[in-house]
């Protein structure tokens, strides 16, 4: 008896300490439920159901400790349970409560934080059971087939104790099968692209009014892969009733249109640690110039990050860099030195994946037109730890599930501070450390210090800085150490130099770098300003602190006299030299010493006037930000006010450049230009006849058959194409009765054809 005492009671004491370790978010209630449902797993009754929910519900009450799905008003408990969820996730925490409202919800979340739970829990129980009313009921979404069959996996395992049916249909796939699946009156589609979609609304005339649920996941990767006018038709097509639900790692622009026109006053739910740069993040940015920036990333690479290498020889060009991983190989790769390369467009990553095969790195690249099937096989060759280093654009990183890494290397500064939190948020993730390297030239700098007053940090600039840096908390930039560093440079411009095939994608990648220059926005004025003084000091020239140690005396003041050098700037001009100190100066030294007397006293008058103007309109500021905090007082006291969707939504928005450079270059004024077909000079960018926005099906790339039978289903059902002929209010009954005008039509075409039909043959006319 004591014995089992005992027992109860360190089962209690356990019990009590692992509750102890748990937050309030992450409470475990998974012995509970399956105390309280062992009994409901024989009987199938809806009572008990209820029964056992409100005593879960009662529990948490009297513990002070909500985290179960059953206190968001689901049912499927018994799915849910099996599947293995316990606590929920935060995206689901907010979202779940939300849809169940029946609210229209933009979610953003990353991959891996149980979206896909977080719209088919509350799907499935509105759905319920099996409805013999003809139609799809939910429709889901996806940009790709991986991601559509993993989606229908998932429900297949939550649906499992209900009888709702559920279909599969994705681009590629025979027509005539899905035809029927279709047929079968499945409750829900699983959807990889929407041009499939698209099409079997034709070819089938399906109609889309019975749809109560649609969700567009990865709905950021749908607009990218081009689908925009395929989400407008089929927005159109869909009842005003349905509810609907974007899902998103990001934000762009074109997805914020697409939400206000087709979603009705939407949630924007967004998780604050994906604007966030994490605690355990280390970052350091080394200022280089332009030409020496392929040296810099494997400087980086070889001497920092030590990423192995699988050539011997590779390690013995670096002279008289290190040679300690010389003798790893590819094969014993590790986590530690998984890294990924951002770079601006997809000429760079062809560019930079093959000058780092040359050094002899095990390298996979990805951009946003490469092959799908080639872009699978190199991303499992990453996942796997076949390939130690990933070359992305933007565009490409956005839509694939890279693992939890180390090292993140900017090859190419980013022209807008969320890309970059963006691009950093690859790693640090989980409580591991991470590691962040930018390079930055001199038409770069101004990003980097509008990235400093974003993240809110103080900025040290070189070794010499009597500060203590923290590459968790401070923006630290440095140089190289000459020493170690020239060796890089120097194999960098011989295999340029050797190498056709490789200086052409150099030429290339500076072309497309030029263009991606006049896409890309500008930055700050102030931070222009500021970037010409910082460049100016002396110590902008020092070595970053991370090389402190590598540099000596002499190296110090071989820096601080090529500082000196750089910084020089000549008084007299070119008419001017030789004439300081000689009395019979030359006309032209004369005249220019004129001008400058005139000039001076001009740039004087101007600073002053603008130096008063600033300190009127700091004057004036600091009185409308006095009026503005009284308006708001008083506008808190009075009412709650409630940000909108639109509001929110501009906080978050981030845009990217294509990796191809055709949107920023389509920016510009387009002028006139020759139609080969029209022989006249047009406007516009030429897409389809008459400059129209041809829409993409799977069956025919040019979407001829579409407009074509688009029509025909309009005339079919008289109206504007919204219904079918079959079964629609809309559609017009074919009457066999017709007017006395298309009796007298028909006569006349008939009359037309007999004359024609009549008329003398030609074939013995010039027989002899």
């Amino acid at each position: 008896m004591t014995k089992d005492v005992e027992r109860e009671r360190s089962s209690d004491e356990s019990d009590s300490s692992k509750d102890e370790h748990l937050t309030e978010n992450e409470m475990d209630i998974s012995n509970s439920l399956v105390k309280e449902l062992e009994i409901d797993l024989s009987s199938g009754e809806q009572e008990e159901d209820v029964f056992i929910s409100k005593q879960i519900q009662a529990k948490n009450r009297k513990k002070k400790k909500s985290g179960g799905f059953q206190s968001m008003g689901t049912k499927p408990q018994q799915a849910i349970l099996h599947k293995g969820y316990k606590v929920p996730t935060p995206i689901q925490r907010k979202t779940i409560p939300l849809i169940m409202d029946g609210r229209d919800v933009v979610g953003m979340a990353r991959t891996g934080s149980g979206k896909t739970a977080a719209f088919l829990i509350p799907m499935l129980e509105k759905l319920k059971v099996h409805s013999a009313k003809v139609g799809a009921r939910a429709i889901i979404l996806s940009p790709s087939r991986e991601l559509a069959f993993q989606t229908r996996k998932v429900c297949a395992e939550l649906s499992k104790y209900t009888d709702l049916r559920s279909c599969i249909v994705v681009g590629g796939d025979s027509l005539e099968e899905q035809f029927e699946i279709i047929a079968g009156n499945p409750d829900m589609y699983f959807l990889a692209t929407p041009g499939r979609l698209l099409h079997l609304i034709v070819e089938m005339e399906m109609e889309l009014r019975t749809v109560e649920y649609i969700v567009f996941d990865e709905a950021d990767r749908l607009f990218e892969l081009g689908f925009s006018v395929q989400l407008h038709e089929i927005l159109y097509k869909l009842p005003h009733s349905r509810q609907t639900l974007l899902f998103s790692a990001t934000l762009p622009k074109s997805l914020v249109d697409f939400a206000k026109a087709g979603l009705q006053e939407p949630t924007l739910v967004r998780l604050d640690v994906d604007t966030k740069i994490s605690s355990d993040l280390e970052m350091a940015f080394f200022s280089v110039k332009q030409d020496e920036k392929e040296a810099a990333l494997l400087y980086i690479l070889h001497e920092v990050i030590k990423v192995p290498i699988i050539t011997k020889s590779a390690s013995e060009i670096a002279g008289n860099a290190s040679n300690n991983d010389s003798s790893r190989t590819g094969e014993q790769s590790s986590a530690l030195h998984q890294t990924i390369i951002f770079v601006s467009t997809k000429h760079h990553v062809e560019y930079i994946a093959q000058l780092l095969s040359l050094y002899g790195y095990q390298t996979s690249y990805i951009y946003g037109s490469l092959d799908q099937t080639a872009r699978k096989i190199k991303i499992n060759n990453f996942r796997c730890g076949r390939t130690n280093i990933l070359v992305v654009t933007d565009i490409a990183a956005r839509g694939i599930d890279i693992p939890v890494l180390e090292n993140v290397v900017n090859y190419d500064f980013v022209d807008s501070s969320k890309i970059f939190v963006h691009r950093v948020g690859r790693t640090a993730r989980a409580g591991r450390r991470g590691f962040a390297y930018s390079l930055v030239t001199s038409e770069e700098l101004p990003y980097l210090l509008d990235l400093q007053l974003f993240l809110g940090r103080r900025l040290l600039i070189g070794s010499s800085n009597t500060l203590t840096p923290d590459y968790t908390s401070d923006i630290i930039v440095g140089c190289f150490p000459h020493a170690s560093f020239d060796p890089y440079v120097e194999w960098a411009k011989e295999k340029l130099r050797g190498i056709l095939n490789l200086k052409s994608l150099c030429e290339v990648s500076k072309n497309g770098y030029k263009l991606f220059c006049k896409s890309r926005p500008s930055a700050a004025p102030e931070s222009y300003k500021r970037a010409k003084e910082i460049m100016m000091m002396n110590n902008y020239v020092d070595v970053h602190p991370l090389f402190a140690s590598q540099v000596d005396a002499n190296e110090k003041n071989r820096l601080g006299f090529l500082s000196s050098i750089s910084n020089f700037r000549p008084q007299e001009t070119i008419f001017e030299i030789g004439s300081r100190g000689n009395r019979k100066a030359s006309l032209a030294a004369r005249i220019m010493k004129q001008h400058r007397e005139a000039v001076s006293k001009k740039v004087k008058a101007h600073r002053l006037d603008h130096s008063s103007t600033i300190e009127n309109l700091d004057s004036a500021n600091e009185e409308e930000s006095k009026n503005d905090e009284i308006k708001k007082r008083k506008s808190d006291d009075m009412v709650e006010t409630r940000t909108s969707f639109v509001e929110e939504s501009q906080k978050v928005v981030m845009d990217t450049r294509d990796d191809e450079l055709t949107n920023g270059i389509s920016r510009k004024k387009e002028g006139l230009r020759w139609d080969n077909k029209k022989k006249n000079f047009v406007r516009g960018s030429g897409i389809g006849s008459d400059n129209k926005k041809l829409i993409k099906t799977e069956s025919d790339p040019l979407a001829k058959d579409y407009e074509k039978k688009k029509r025909k289903l309009s005339k079919r059902s008289g109206g504007d194409g919204l219904s079918s002929g079959k079964g629609s209010s809309n559609s017009k009954l074919n009457n066999e009765l017709r007017t006395a005008e298309q009796i007298h039509k028909q006569r006349k075409l008939k009359e037309k054809r007999r004359v024609k039909n009549a008329r003398p043959s030609r074939k013995g006319k010039f027989k002899r």
